[in-house]
Formats: C-alpha cells, structure tokens, sequence
C-alpha cells in the first residue's frame, strides 16, 4: 500500500503548502518591481552612479528642469559619488568649474598672521599648517571657523572610495592638496571664502589678471551659536513645518526685517539705516507703511550680546508673505535661510555671491508692469481682507501714469525719493541699474519664472513693488513657491549637496592649485583632531 493511501490529508497539506509558497513568490516579486516607491531604493550609501542616475536624472530632464522634491534618504546621504552629486544638484559645482576652466595659480603665504589659516589634506586625513592664535580673534569668528573645519573634515570622512581604487591605497580617491581658508566676511583671492564679488570689474587686478575666488557653504551649515538660529539643518526643519502649515495666502501680508543698521558695504552707502530710517516704526509717516515690518534689532545686555528683545527666530520670517533681504559688510549669513522660506525675498541686486547665490533667477523691479494682469484669478483667501484694505493705500503706485521724479524711469514701477524724516534732504535716486548689475545680472527674468525680486538699492521703488506684489497675488506665490523647490526641494542646502559641494571644490582646487614645497615645508603640521580640542580650550 503506497505512502498516498496511507497519510492522504498529509499529501494534501503538502500540495498546499506548496501553492501558498509560490503565491508568496508571485505576490513578493510584484511588491519589490511594482509597488515599493523608488526612493525606499536608494541606499544611504549607495555609491553605484549609474543605477543612481537612471533614478534621478531622466526624471529631471522629463520634467524641464524643474526641482522636484528628492527623498529624504537621498538628501541625508553624504556618501554620494561625484557623478551622483552632478546628476542629482545640476549647477552645483558650476562656480567651482568654471574657476577650474581659468586654469592653475599659485598658492602663496599670507605675509600677516592674521590672514587666512593654511591646511594640507594628506592620505585622507585633515591638517593644520598655520592659523591666527585665539587670543586674536573674537569668540565669533572662532566659532566659524571651527563650524568650517569641521565641515570640511566631515567631507574627507564621508569621501566615497570607487570601486576601482586600489586595495593598497585606502585614500588615492582623495587629492593630497595645501589650501587657505578665509573665515573673515571679506572675500581674499585664492582662498575658500564665504562669498565673492558678483561684479566682474572686482574679479580682476589692475593689470587686468583674474583674481581667483572659491566660494564655500556657509558655516550654519554646521553651527551658528545664536539663539534665534541654531543652524541650517535645525532651521530647515523648523521652516517645513510652518510651510506645511500656512499657504502663501494665509501668511502675514507683511514685508519684513530685522537687522543691525551698522554692517553696510562702503558701496552700498547706509542701505540698512535708510530702510530703518524710511520704513520703520519710527520713520516719517509711519501710518502710510501698513504692510512693513522693518526693525533694528534691539541687542538685550540680559542676553549677553547674544540675543535681541524684538529678534525672531530665523524660520519665523517665512511666517510672512514677504522678506526684505540686506547684504552687510559683505555677503549675509541669513541669505539661504530665507532661500528656503515659500515667501518672495525682496533685495536690491545681490552683490555677493555665496556658492549657490548664482542659481538665483531675479525679476527686476524696474521690468515690472504697473498695469499687468495677474497670471490667474485670485483664489479665495483667509488674507483676502487684509489685502484689500492694503490696496486703496497702494493705488497711487499703481495707477499714477506720470512719474513724480525727474529720475524716474517712465517704465516699470515708479520710483520716489525715500523721507528720512527731520531736517535731513531726502537723497537723490541713485541709477538703477547701475552698469555693474548689468554685468552681474545680464538676464532679466520674467516674473512668472523668477524666484527673487530685485528693487532698487536706495528703496526707492520698495513701495511700489510691495503694492505691485500685493495686486498680483497668483505672481507673488510663483515667485516664493519657486525659491523654497529650488532650494528645499531641490536640495542645494541639504547635507548631501553640502558634502558634494565641499568634495567638487577640494577636487577642483586640487587640480589647478601650484604649490612651491619648500614655502611650506617647515610649518609643523598639527591634526584637525588636536587642533580642534585646542580651540574649545582656553
């Protein structure tokens, strides 16, 4: 008697049991090619570029160019190849490439101990060569450039090794490179520095030689010590979840600032004390400014010069519709917080140009038409009576057809002498544009592709342009959803595009720099591990 006459309801579990098996198979196979989302296949570290670039980059081109959100695995991964760097922040490495295409300079020491701190990069690991003592420098700037240090090393560890790479050579991936780096807000010429000048005529010598400036992230990519910042990683988080709770509609129809009125540029004038002066709580007229919310920060001694009694924390400006932007001595630190905020950054032309400030699409005020239409109708708002109480107090902008200046432009919006109140004379209007914006800037975008709006720099159209943003809401809301895709959901200030940024640039650098040994042959190398036990410590 066979073994199937004798168990039968055991070979029937055996059939079934081989029917749920394949069914398992069928159903898992489906799951894994169908239905998982392609960002739960992106590994952390994933350094295959390209199973990587199939992903990303077709999808980038089928759309246009737009930034579409990447996922958050991808955003966090610092271990990304150059090819995946490339493929997934197009224009990152531009500033970067094009120092590259100038071709080699040479590395020479700074004459003064305070001037930029040199470091080697050898084997992979981060070292020392010269810096300013402490006892030179305030606790801020040491604090920068320790949050810089520290990002710069955190790029040689994340380095992703090929494939390729010998086993012998644990570090050939990695350039062994002498670099200066310029922690101060002035830019220096050959030298990782936080900005460079945006004027072609500040690029070059006066023998006509190009000056060769490596613009580096911003150290509140690590840290910056101040209450109401904290740092960009904590900042963009906090920025998310406002912009997920308020539509540009129901933001404060408000432009706003807070600032110090002492850091101006020399060429820039008294940009910061004017915009006070005219449109703060104080200025002549006050009543006649609803939609401004202008103030000198007011520094607390209870705070111990860190904190300011009328300060906001950083991502609390993208509470409102609209953010006036000033430049300081230099460039702003404050800039790429406000890049990630769905609010229209309102700034006369930037003149300083941090490492992704090039990607930056301006609509200029004086292009601006008083009398076009809005891109679509206005959608039914919680601000909408906000709004329509600010007009009335806005039309004089918009519907005088004569201009009030004998220097106002007879096209785009008007612009009028700012009152500083007192005796004082109201100052001239200054040209707009003047001939170095046209060198910086060449391209004159159109509103409904711009993603910032540039004013005059003696504010005299800032009015005008609030009104005209205020009556073209649909416009306004384009202008500020497309800054935060670019920068928040493009991720250009994401910890994955920072260590791209940082590895491209030591990469690029590495390739033309010219270094004469023997200059810096006899300075004592010091690790970045002692150097930086050493600067915490007094």
């Amino acid at each position: 008697m066979g073994i199937s006459n004798i168990h039968p309801r055991s070979a029937r579990q055996t059939a079934r049991l081989r029917q749920i098996v394949v069914i398992s198979v069928i159903c898992l196979a489906i799951y894994c090619f169908l239905l998982v989302p392609d960002e739960s296949l992106d590994s952390s570290r994933s350094t295959n570029p390209e199973a990587y670039q199939s992903q990303v980059w077709p999808q980038r081109q089928r759309e246009g160019g737009r930034h579409h959100a990447l996922s958050p695995d991808l955003l966090s991964n610092r271990f990304l190849t150059e090819s995946q760097c490339r493929a997934s922040f197009p224009g990152l490495l531009d500033q970067v490439d094009n120092e590259v295409a100038k071709g080699p300079f040479k590395l020479e020491p700074y004459p003064s101990n305070l001037g930029p701190l040199f470091a080697r990069i050898r084997d992979g690991q981060l070292y020392i060569l010269s810096a300013a003592r402490k006892a030179d420098l305030s606790r801020d700037m040491l604090a920068h450039r320790s949050a810089t240090l520290h990002q710069i090393a955190n790029a040689l560890l994340t380095w992703p090794r090929p494939a390729s790479s010998p086993p012998s050579s644990a570090f050939s991936h990695i350039p062994d490179t002498i670099f200066a780096f310029n922690h101060h807000d002035d830019p220096i010429a050959k030298t990782f520095s936080y900005s460079r000048p945006a004027d072609p005529k500040l690029l070059v010598t006066p023998d006509g030689e190009a000056k060769r400036f490596f613009p580096i992230p911003h150290f509140s990519s690590y840290s910056w010590a101040l209450p109401f910042i904290g740092s960009l990683p904590r900042a963009a988080r906090a920025i998310s979840k406002i912009e997920a709770s308020l539509s540009f509609s129901q933001k404060i129809p408000r432009a706003v600032w807070r600032g110090t009125t002492w850091f101006n540029n020399p060429r820039a004038g008294r940009l910061r004390q004017n915009l006070v002066r005219a449109f703060g709580p104080d200025s002549p007229g006050a009543g006649s400014h609803p939609w401004a919310d202008i103030e000198a920060l007011d520094w607390s001694p209870a705070g111990n010069g860190l904190n300011a009694s009328n300060a906001l924390r950083i991502e609390d400006f993208c509470r409102y519709k609209y953010i006036i932007h000033t430049e300081g001595v230099t460039y702003s630190g404050r800039f790429q917080f406000h890049n990630l905020c769905a609010s229209v950054v309102i700034t006369p032309p930037v003149a300083w140009i941090q490492h992704v400030t090039h990607l930056l699409r301006p609509v200029f005020s004086y292009t601006l038409d008083p009398s076009a239409p809005d891109s679509l109708s206005p959608p039914p708002s919680s601000a909408s009576s906000s709004r329509d109480s600010l007009r009335p107090l806005f039309s004089r902008f918009l519907s005088s057809p004569e201009p009030q200046h004998k220097e106002t432009k007879t096209t785009g919006l008007p612009r009028r002498p700012i009152e500083l109140g007192g005796s004082e004379k109201s100052p001239s209007l200054s040209p707009y544009p003047a001939p170095w914006l046209r060198s910086a800037w060449p391209t004159e975008h159109d509103a409904s592709e711009a993603n910032i709006v540039f004013v005059a720099p003696d504010w005299s159209d800032l009015n005008a342009t609030v009104a005209w943003l205020e009556a073209h809401p649909q416009i306004a809301e384009g202008i500020a959803r497309r800054q935060r895709a670019l920068f928040e959901d493009g991720g250009y200030f994401s910890p994955a595009a920072e260590m791209c940024y940082w590895r491209g640039l030591i990469q690029g650098w590495s390739k033309i720099v010219r270094i004469d040994d023997s200059v810096f042959h006899d300075l004592e190398e010091v690790t970045w591990e002692e150097f930086s036990l050493k600067e915490i410590h007094k």
